[in-house]
């Protein structure tokens, strides 16, 4: 009975942690691409939270999804572009390069990308 009621906890703050660093968790996943592309600023950065081996998974799990998208379609799926736009502020040439930058024949996909939703 503990052992199930501490999965549960686990579980539920797993998922609260992920909802509450953003509302799209494929926004997330994008600015942690962004994040640790970077360099380190200085030793003040915020420390890493035990919860965090979870969240990666789950990104690389969302990138799989969407490089599975890409090689039947083409193109990135809709949801993944309007995540990009919003954490570029729909700056399309901000995408574009990280596009070029970060993923595989991302020259290839940039033509089909465009932060205008209908």
């Amino acid at each position: 009975m503990k052992s199930s009621m501490s999965i549960i906890v686990f579980l539920f703050v797993t998922i609260f942690t992920i909802s509450a660093s953003s509302l799209n968790p494929e926004e997330t996943c994008i600015q942690r691409n962004i994040n640790r592309s970077q360099p380190p600023s200085s030793s003040l950065e915020p420390k890493t939270s035990k919860f965090d081996f979870l969240v990666d998974k789950l990104c690389r799990d969302m990138a799989r999804a969407v490089m599975f998208s890409v090689r039947i379609t083409g193109k990135f799926p809709s949801h993944y572009v309007k995540a990009m736009c919003n954490v570029f502020g729909n700056d399309e040439k901000k995408v574009k390069e990280y596009v070029v930058k970060k993923w595989l024949g991302g020259s290839k996909l940039v033509s089909s990308l465009s932060c205008a939703f209908p």
